[in-house]
């Protein structure tokens, strides 16, 4: 019972609020850097930035904090924006994708501007690849680093989306902890979707505590399950809420309504079916088991 009371006073989340950001981080933030006011630097970096102030977490570091920042926008139109709304030049704007490696990581930029290996705070959002992003960085350790995950996916789950820019699926958050521990980086909050984490060099100005409950940490964490009949049927324990799309999906339909069954019950036309359901689902491994038979069959049309 000591040692439960002992992790509620990591609890950051009675200080969200919300300036420019989008689940409370902002509020988070200040506390996290009352604590660290003897050794700030007062510089930040943000990327994707969209135009700087849209559900921002530099923001109000910028503004109401006199933060010198790095902020890194992709995209053409949000990137003007973002030069109209931070003309002042302390404010590095950078019109790049970043990479995990090569010109254009994020090693790279922060070493091309100056940066200290330990400036103050990085915000990593670019809804996928924020995992790889992490594993890249080498050079800089930030104090504090706060970093996007899918909340989607339930606290024991480790997903590690694909290393794929063009891809959006995100990673869970037990992944990026686990990357974070091994980057010597202790998780301290966290908000919808947001993790934060602490440098372990700074870790006794934030914090006493040596481990943490990670479903205490994620206390909205997806209890969703789910579990299929024999049929071919899938159900969920809850309805499918897809956040970013905004969509419930109450059901999710696998096979035609025609195969649902289990199939030694099939008759013959059944049978036909499911084979050709199976072969138009996955091509490639009916290609891999027949193509010696295939090779063979074509060698014997154009030979004989």
């Amino acid at each position: 019972m000591r040692e439960r009371e002992r992790l509620i006073d990591f609890d950051f989340k009675i200080y969200k609020k919300n300036i420019f950001s989008q689940f409370g981080e902002d509020g988070i933030i200040e506390e996290i850097f009352k604590r660290l006011s003897d050794i700030s630097d007062k510089r930040c970096c943000e990327f994707g930035a969209w135009d700087g102030k849209f559900c921002s977490n530099t923001c109000n570091l910028i503004i109401n904090h006199n933060y010198e920042a790095i902020l890194i926008e992709p995209d053409k139109k949000k990137f003007n924006e973002l030069n109209i709304n931070f003309p002042d030049k302390k404010i590095i704007k950078i019109n790049k994708f970043v990479n995990f490696s090569g010109e254009n990581s994020l090693d790279n930029i922060l070493e091309n501007n100056s940066f200290n290996k330990d400036f103050d705070f990085l915000s990593i959002d670019i809804d996928g690849c924020d995992y790889w992003i992490l594993e890249s960085l080498s050079k800089f350790t930030p104090k504090i680093i706060c970093i996007e995950f899918n909340p989607s996916i339930p606290n024991k789950v480790e997903f590690i989306q694909e290393k794929n820019m063009k891809i959006n699926q995100g990673s869970s958050a037990k992944s990026i902890i686990d990357l974070g521990l091994k980057k010597n980086y202790f998780p301290i909050a966290s908000t919808d979707c947001n993790l934060f984490f602490v440098h372990n060099k700074f870790k006794q100005k934030i914090t006493s505590l040596d481990k943490f409950d990670i479903n205490q940490l994620l206390s909205n964490s997806n209890d969703n399950y789910i579990y299929f009949g024999y049929d071919g049927t899938v159900f969920t324990s809850k309805p499918l809420y897809l956040l970013w799309h905004k969509i419930t999906i109450k059901k999710i339909k696998v096979l035609p309504k025609i195969l649902n069954m289990c199939p030694p019950n099939y008759n013959i036309f059944q049978k036909i079916i499911f084979k050709f359901f199976k072969f138009f689902n996955n091509p490639m491994k009916y290609f891999l088991k027949y193509k010696n038979y295939l090779k063979e069959l074509l060698f014997n049309r154009l030979f004989h």
